[in-house]
């Protein structure tokens, strides 16, 4: 119940900042004592609104954890009442945006030219918002906003006349209570250890082996995960015991009270109570407990996240000789506010120790052959624990000494809030965590059960959720970007999600608690399932099987509540998928449509699209051809329309008319076609709000200049960026073989008058046929400008990039045209030192280039990274390329005689350089990636490398000595004396890996390898390799593809 009281909550809170920006011009536009009193009707819908929405906010903020049913049939009235506010708001959004688009439209149609423009636009509008249709839709809305209010007094009503109050018939378990309920001690109750036997020897070896006299070490986890365990174990070995004079454990749970905290301190030291009661009596009564002996602390359960009271209650311990703090804590923020040393992030147990507490749990004592009939049942529940030992424990001691094989598939099949509360702390556990979050943060977790259990989310892709459920509430896009990516670090430091090479996900059982608080208004479906959905249900998503065999989404019919419709696949691309049209016209209310990871049966959506006046975010399946119906541009209230295709796939057919959208404040893709059916430039005129991204493909198919002007680029403020592509990726889809009329502009003309807004940050140039850039590339002015990526452009020279402060990336391809780079990439402007933010730079396919001359004295002073690939004509690099330069790759540059020194490189990485003869001695290289350098016959002397990686270097005959080598790599053909040099030359090796043809033998001298640890070998004619037995450090070794290889009869052998 809490979690669909907290959305309703968010949906008024949305709706009285929509309305109270609408209210303004209604009364304006009264001119009528009954207009008059139609916007009063809607002033009192804002004031009610405000009352429920207090009512609401307080319930979700409640800490009650159990409601009567009286209490929950109220609050649902309310929830109900709230929606319907909040459709009435919506329905004043779309007229009074329908209405400013008419006008704008009108104005469009009205006239041109300076002052007199302006005086028709201000005209047109007035007539528009002040005509006897706008009066007559304000009047009808005032008669919903009435009905709404009516709704609500006689609620209120009902339950004064009941004599109810708040708290009738509710069962108060506040957090105190909660608080006292969590209490731990330092003795531990585990018999033995599972799965934390390397845990306990980490956290030991950091704590005995820090030097400084003051530290603090963090356990950081979820709930139940057994970081309170772990430090019992710890406090409890003898080695611990032995080494400090003073061990005390304190539970300090959610108050974090110094005076308190300091008193229990006190009373474990000298084993009687502590009535001392002012914190400075208190720190000096603990000082004598403490000064000069070496003290461990454990405080375990910490909430607190601020400053002053930790320092204040760890001022007295500077007085010992060590003292060393283990502090437990869900909370990363906690963690990084306590530690001295590295936290350390305590993870689930594996299978194996997860087996081994359930058994030891739940069959002590028991003969094995007397359980098994529970084995196979018992590991199915063990697997839906997912290694959280809280979890393992609960079930098992449930079923310890249960002989009924009914009752362990019951707890195998249900989920754990349904099981005996009374025998269930895991519940508790995990919604302490809940408890502590904002409501916004609670809004936002709630949301991620829409998510399929183990389903890895990126980071945009919950921003992207959350922003559709409108749990973002921000004036801009890029405010709710960024708090959205704050919210998602705030979950990942509360230990509530987790983040892997992945992406994000959540445990299991926090998976349920999200389910569980979210409550009767979401619903997620993972099967093809054709039951109706419940008239309660609001928020829905489908997660299909990519064999999904569903035709029509059949049972959203009589839907009518549905707020938000997610559809995607959980492996690949589901479907396909045939949208009815009974859809949209069943669901009215729809906010949200979000179709990602599926196929639609006809590359088309109904018209009935148009009927959903409520509708704000439009994602739409990457899929080709995709044609939208003209009704699409009906959806005044549309915030979010996503089409992006990827790759080589057919854009998407966006209507002419999508300039009346003047809400819409996403839009990553807009193709421009030709034909009076399709969207032109014209249409982007007064989308102001466009924010993010935005790229602008068909640029080929422009009219006229005219067009390109009124696109308004340069007055969108909130765009962070631009992609500029020509063609419209649709020139292998020309009907009937026909090619589109030539357009009156050029390419120079086009980009030239395409000029964005200075507060850009990305920008992107793709396929245009233009020998000269634009007079704003490069601008002074643009200086958010931190990312440029120039492709497949016909520029004759570069643009004075340098001159942009904030440059940090560049990516220059298919430049054909370019042959000389000189100072103009720096500066136009003598006096301006060039590239002072750039971090990387990448030329790629460069077939004309013939010399890179200059940079400019001062420039590249922040260059980090250099990759030309493709260059064949290069010969030479600038002499004072940078000092800065750290890494520097090389590709198909074979006319390159030289490379300059770089006195602060450390990764080098040349392939096909066929013109190098010779390397400088990069003093701090410490990998070198080389490959097909075939007049190269000599490595230099690089001290610091310690990665080697050779691929097809027939002509290498010798290689300096590299003191610091740890790993060789050789691929392809090699003179097998550079290879025994090598390989027996540097004592500090301790990986190599040969794959090559030409290796027939090798030999290997122990003495001379003793850090040895992994040998690897590939070699199809390699026969024999001497020396292999006296290996006595090699751990891993690995023979394979080597039919001709004869196996020592004391190494054994595995196929």
């Amino acid at each position: 119940m809490a979690g669909a009281v907290a959305f309703a909550s968010a949906a008024l809170e949305r709706a009285i900042e929509a309305l109270s920006s609408l209210i303004p011009g209604f009364t304006t536009m009264a001119r009528r004592a009954e207009e008059d009193a139609d916007a009063e009707e809607l002033r009192r819908l804002g004031r009610t609104m405000m009352r429920i929405r207090a009512v609401l906010e307080d319930a979700a903020d409640s800490s009650r954890a159990r409601a009567s049913a009286a209490a929950r049939l109220r609050l649902r009235e309310l929830r109900c009442v709230a929606y319907d506010a909040e459709d009435v708001v919506g329905e004043c959004e779309y007229e009074a945006t329908r209405r400013g688009a008419e006008a704008l439209d009108a104005v469009r149609r009205a006239g041109s030219g300076g002052g007199h423009l302006k005086r028709v636009r201000w005209e047109v509008i007035d007539d528009y918002f002040n005509d006897v249709n706008m009066v007559a839709v304000v009047h009808d809305l005032a008669t919903k906003a009435r009905k709404v209010r009516a709704r609500f007094d006689e609620i209120i009503k009902e339950y004064e006349d009941l004599c109810m109050t708040d708290n009738d018939g509710e069962q108060q378990t506040d957090l105190s209570t909660l608080r006292l309920q969590r209490h731990t001690s330092s003795i531990v109750h585990e018999p033995s250890i599972h799965g934390r036997e390397v845990d306990k020897s980490n956290i030991m070896q950091m704590l005995l082996s820090e030097v400084r006299p003051m530290a603090a070490l963090a356990i950081v986890g979820m709930g139940g995960i057994g970081k309170t365990t772990l430090a019992q174990l710890v406090f409890n070995d003898l080695r611990v015991r032995h080494y400090f004079d003073r061990l005390v454990w304190i539970c300090v749970s959610e108050q974090f009270d110094v005076k308190i905290i300091t008193r229990n301190i006190i009373s474990s030291l000298q084993k009687k109570k502590c009535d001392v009661l002012e914190l400075n009596d208190l720190q000096e009564a603990l000082i004598k407990q403490i000064e000069g002996k070496k003290l461990l602390l454990i405080l375990d359960d910490v909430w607190n996240e601020q400053r002053a009271p930790w320092d204040s209650l760890c001022a007295p311990m500077m007085t010992t000789e060590l003292c060393r703090i283990i502090v437990t804590t869900r909370s990363k923020t906690v963690a990084r506010l306590v530690q001295t040393m590295p936290l350390y992030s305590l993870n689930c147990l594996p299978s194996a120790a997860s087996w081994s507490l359930f058994e030891q749990i739940t069959f002590e004592g028991q003969d094995p052959a007397s359980y098994a009939n529970f084995i196979q049942i018992g590991e199915g529940i063990v697997k839906k624990c997912k290694g959280l030992p809280l979890a393992i424990k609960t079930l098992g001691s449930m079923l310890r000494y249960e002989a009924s094989e009914e009752r362990w598939k019951d707890v195998l099949e249900s989920d754990l809030w349904d099981l005996d509360q009374q025998q269930n702390n895991v519940f508790p556990a995990l919604e302490l965590s809940y408890r502590h979050m904002p409501v916004y943060l609670k809004r936002c977790f709630m949301a991620l059960s829409l998510f399929p259990k183990d389903y890895h989310f990126s980071q945009d892709k919950s921003i992207c959720l959350w922003k559709s459920l409108g749990l973002l509430h921000n004036d801009n896009v890029q405010d709710k970007d960024r708090a959205g990516r704050f919210y998602l670090s705030d979950l990942l430091k509360r230990s509530i999600i987790q983040c892997n090479e992945y992406g994000y996900t959540m445990h299991d059982l926090t998976h349920d608690l999200a389910c569980c608080v979210a409550g009767e208004e979401f619903l997620r479906l993972e099967n093809d399932i054709t039951d109706r959905i419940a008239q309660d249900v609001r928020n829905i998503s489908i997660f299909l099987p990519w064999t999904s065999a569903i035709s029509k989404l059949e049972y959203f019919r009589g839907s009518s509540s549905l707020r938000s419709i997610i559809l995607s696949s959980k492996d690949g691309v589901g479907g396909p998928i045939e949208i009815p049209e009974e859809l949209f016209l069943h669901s009215k209310h729809l906010h949200t449509m979000f179709l990602d990871g599926i196929s639609l049966a006809t590359p088309s959506l109904p018209d009935s699209v148009g009927n959903l006046k409520h509708l704000r975010h439009l994602v739409l399946p990457d899929i080709g051809g995709l044609r939208l119906p003209i009704s699409i541009c009906q959806l005044y209230n549309l915030r979010t329309l996503d089409v992006t295709t990827s790759g080589n796939v057919k854009p998407a057919c966006i209507p002419n008319g999508i300039g009346h959208l003047i809400k819409l404040h996403t839009l990553p893709v807009v193709t421009i076609k030709r034909g009076s059916w399709h969207c032109n430039l014209r249409q982007l005129k007064d989308l102001q709000n466009l924010s993010g991204k935005l790229c602008i493909k068909g640029l080929d198919n422009v009219a006229s200049i005219d067009e390109v002007e009124q696109a308004n680029l340069c007055t969108k403020q909130h765009l962070q960026a631009l992609s500029l592509i020509f063609p419209d990726g649709d020139w292998q889809y020309c009907e009937h073989g026909q090619e589109p009329a030539p357009t009156k502009a050029s390419h120079e003309e086009i980009l030239e008058s395409l000029r964005p807004h200075n507060d850009l940050i990305e920008l992107s140039i793709e396929v245009c046929r233009s020998c000269r850039y634009p007079s704003w590339l490069g601008d002074t002015s643009f200086s958010n400008l931190t990312v440029i990526r120039l492709e497949y452009c016909e520029f004759e020279c570069m643009p004075p990039l340098g001159q942009l402060p904030a440059l940090k990336h560049i990516t220059i391809a298919e430049m054909a045209r370019v042959e000389r780079i000189g100072l103009e990439l720096c500066s136009l402007n003598p006096t301006i030192k060039g590239f002072k933010s750039l971090v990387t730079l990448e030329f790629e396919w460069m077939p004309r280039w013939l010399q890179w001359s200059r940079v400019g004295d001062g420039a590249f002073t922040c260059l980090r990274a250099v990759s030309i690939q493709h260059a064949s004509e290069l010969r030479s690099l600038p002499c004072a390329l940078s000092t800065s330069l750290t890494e520097l790759k090389l590709r198909d540059c074979k006319s390159l005689v030289r490379i300059p020194h770089l006195p602060s490189l450390s990764k080098l990485d040349l392939r096909q350089c066929d013109g190098l003869t010779e390397l400088p001695a990069f003093p701090l290289v410490q990998r070198l990636d080389m490959g097909q350098c075939n007049s190269l016959v000599r490595l230099p002397n690089l001290p610091l490398l310690k990665v080697l990686i050779l691929r097809d270097c027939p002509n290498l005959i010798t290689a300096a000595h590299f003191p610091s080598l740890t790993s060789i790599h050789v691929k392809g053909g090699f003179r097998e004396e550079l290879l025994y040099h090598l390989m027996n030359r540097h004592p500090s090796l301790e990986n190599i890996l040969i794959v090559s043809k030409s290796i027939v033998c090798l030999s290997v001298e122990p003495q001379n390898l003793p850090s040895l640890v992994s040998l690897r070998l590939s070699c199809p004619n390699l026969q024999r390799c001497d020396g292999l037995a006296g290996l006595t450090s090699l751990t891993e070794l690995k023979v394979y593809g080597c039919p001709k290889f004869s196996i020592p009869n004391w190494l054994p052998c595995q196929s």
